[in-house]
């Protein structure tokens, strides 16, 4: 980065976003003065571009914890997360005992075409090594302009030799509706990952499939997703929401600086009976739509408490290439409740919670009330109507599922050596003991009283990671669900769901009524 272009910045940050005084720009210009002196004195090599992405980060914590600053990477990165689509070559990887592997091709995607597998491990990407790689590296590499190739060297298992691909990058779509399908006759059930520029018209798509499929109720699962779009959240609450009732607020600096968005029409599915899933990891959009749902008593909140931002960021473009994302409002639930968590006191503390102390706090945070009169809590995220726990796994089962990867791996090596497959799949005597064979190949410790124990896990987990390879993931998410402790609370507090709504109908009918006398 050239002189001029720091100057650029720091003059941005000076006078297009704050009203400086003299005093303010004197201390600003030190920025320059410093890093023309770390240039001539320090023994270390002087990037003018980290000291810059360094000094703004270290201005922004001094405002929020998600106040951000966005390089070229990282804002290409957010617009493709927004947009729904990038150009690369169209599969799922992770790191699965240690090593980049590809999880799952995506459908007629050019690494689908080529034949790409689950259990595929990426050796080299254009000739260079991934073997001190992480996947954010992998991923870097395998994205690109459209039209141009990558090449690709795949080690896989069964087969001696390498095998090498030229790959052309194409258009990837990334639906930020994960899964979409029927759990049983009436139940429908739909993974939301994140909330993007498309998600709306996703969830729409999903719910009006859904129905023909004979949908009489849904489950809504917004564990692990992070947030995103404000517009998106809006609009997937206004499709659950009956016509007039209030999603969220957007409040300032200022108190006139307010937005209240409303559900503004109703598109077939205000009386769907709902209930929603949340965890630690639903934050922003997702507590957004939670929270509209348990304000309103539109459904029930099932799972444990969300993350807890209720900051909204602007993003200013800086440059060509480059943004800020700033925070610059907070948003409210219907009932007046900001759930932002406290950050006072450390960022480190923010990001990292001690579970035990959030619960503690949770108990002294304000409270509020729903439209007919149930008590909610702010300032902590969004406390669940029906607190579940998901459980946690033994330290076998760790060992298994993400230390060695065995019950992928396992996948792999059985989809390999059994052609046919049944969609109904399940993990007889036969398939466990051919797993224990497997980790004894594999040198994976283990005894017959973990076996025992974890007995039913370690089954439907098999049963997921070879339905997953042999029929992509959705498949394996279907199974799993029967072991999903959340999931299955959610199902049983339908009965709840229905008669909480139906008290807010009566509720509203009644203050109508009220209001015209």
């Amino acid at each position: 980065m050239k002189k001029a272009t720091v100057a650029v910045i720091v003059a941005v940050l000076c006078m297009g976003m704050i009203a400086a005084t003299s005093a303010e720009e004197a201390r600003l210009r030190r920025l320059v003065s410093l890093s023309a002196f770390l240039r001539t004195h320090s023994v270390a090599t002087f990037n003018y571009e980290k000291f810059i992405e360094g000094a703004i980060g270290g201005m922004l914590k001094t405002l929020d914890p998600h106040s951000i600053f966005l390089n070229r990477e990282e804002y290409r990165r957010m617009q493709e997360d927004q947009v729904g689509s990038f150009y690369g070559i169209g599969m799922i990887i992770s790191m699965r005992n240690a090593k980049i592997t590809v999880v799952a091709p995506i459908a007629n995607t050019p690494a689908a075409r080529i034949g790409l597998r689950s259990g595929d491990i990426i050796y080299e990407i254009n000739g260079e090594s991934t073997e001190d790689m992480n996947t954010n590296d992998a991923v870097k590499l395998l994205r690109g302009r459209k039209g141009t190739k990558v090449n690709i060297t795949i080690k896989r298992p069964g087969v001696k030799k390498l095998l090498h691909f030229t790959v052309e990058r194409a258009e990837i779509p990334e639906r930020t509706v994960e899964y979409a399908f029927m759990t049983d006759r009436t139940t429908g059930y739909i993974l939301l990952k994140s909330f993007g520029e498309k998600s709306g018209e996703e969830m729409l798509n999903a719910l009006e499939q859904l129905k023909k499929k004979g949908m009489k109720r849904l489950v809504l699962d917004l564990r692990n997703n992070p947030g995103g779009l404000l517009t998106a959240a809006v609009f997937i609450s206004d499709l659950f929401l009956p016509k007039g009732d209030l999603i969220v607020s957007i409040r300032g600096r200022t108190a006139s600086e307010r937005t209240d968005f409303y559900a503004k029409r109703n598109m077939g599915f205000e009386n769907l009976p709902i209930v929603v899933l949340i965890n630690r990891g639903s934050a922003s959009g997702s507590e957004i739509v939670a929270g509209s749902i348990q304000d309103n008593d539109r459904g029930l909140i099932v799972g444990k408490t969300s993350w807890g931002k209720g900051l909204v960021q602007s993003v200013f473009k800086i440059g060509s290439d480059e943004a800020l994302a700033l925070t610059t409002a907070k948003y409210y639930t219907a009932s007046g409740r900001c759930i932002q968590r406290d950050y006072s006191h450390s960022f480190a503390d923010y990001f990292n919670p001690n579970e035990k102390e959030l619960e503690k706090e949770e108990a002294s945070l304000p409270t509020f009330k729903t439209k007919t009169g149930r008590t909610v809590r702010g300032g902590g995220g969004i406390t669940p109507d029906k607190e579940v726990s998901m459980g946690t796994l033994d330290s076998f089962l760790v060992n298994l599922r993400f230390r060695t990867s065995a019950f992928f791996r396992f996948a792999v090596y059985y989809t390999n050596h059994h052609k046919k497959i049944p969609r109904n799949f399940r993990a007889d005597r036969k398939v466990m003991n051919a797993f224990e064979s497997f980790l004894k190949e594999k040198k994976i410790s283990y005894t017959k009283k973990d076996f025992k124990k974890d007995h039913s896990y370690i089954k439907t987990t098999i049963e997921q990671e070879i339905l997953s390879t042999k029929y992509g993931l959705e498949a394996g998410a279907r199974r799993f669900l029967k072991i999903d402790e959340q999931f299955k609370a959610a199902v049983s507090s339908f009965p709840e769901s229905v008669a909480l709504y139906k008290k807010s109908l009566a509720y509203s009918g009644k203050n109508t009524a009220s209001a015209k006398k």
